[in-house]
């Protein structure tokens, strides 16, 4: 009879897709092959995104998420956020981070500037281009700014 550990590593497998967007899976090992495809459309216990509203209108360039995963705006629980509301962030700086399959990926910024709003909860499932936060164009590039006599 077979080991039951191919069992386990198979439910391993299934809980992760769930957690994710994937749409096609598949597993090789010697002498077995998995190959999950989801539906469109059936995708069962995957919450909703839920949208933060903004005060104001905000001009600026949204920042996207890079991956689908839990959004997170601070690096451990009860640690201050890496970006709020106001700060002045340069292109790579570390904004926020997306855990998926227990990998925390760093969320960098893709231009400099200041953010502008949040525009997603810290704990939130977000999707792959999900608008993360807002950045305003930086008025003048960060380090040009000239001390007066």
């Amino acid at each position: 009879m077979a080991s039951a550990g191919w069992l386990d590593e198979v439910r391993r497998v299934l809980e992760h897709v769930r957690a994710s967007d994937a749409t096609e899976v598949e597993v090789a090992a010697s002498g077995f092959r998995l190959r999950l495809v989801r539906r469109p459309g059936r995708i069962a216990g995957v919450a909703e995104p839920r949208a933060v509203a903004v005060d104001a209108p905000v001009d600026g360039t949204p920042l996207p998420a890079p991956l689908t995963g839990v959004f997170y705006r601070s690096s451990a629980p009860g640690a201050p956020a890496l970006a709020e509301v106001g700060d002045r962030v340069e292109v790579g700086a570390v904004v926020g981070l997306i855990e998926t399959m227990k990998i925390f990926n760093e969320v960098l910024a893709e231009r400099g500037g200041r953010i502008a709003a949040i525009l997603a909860e810290s704990g939130q499932l977000v999707h792959a281009g999900d608008a993360l936060m807002i950045v305003e164009d930086a008025a003048a590039p960060p380090g040009n700014e000239q001390a007066k006599p």
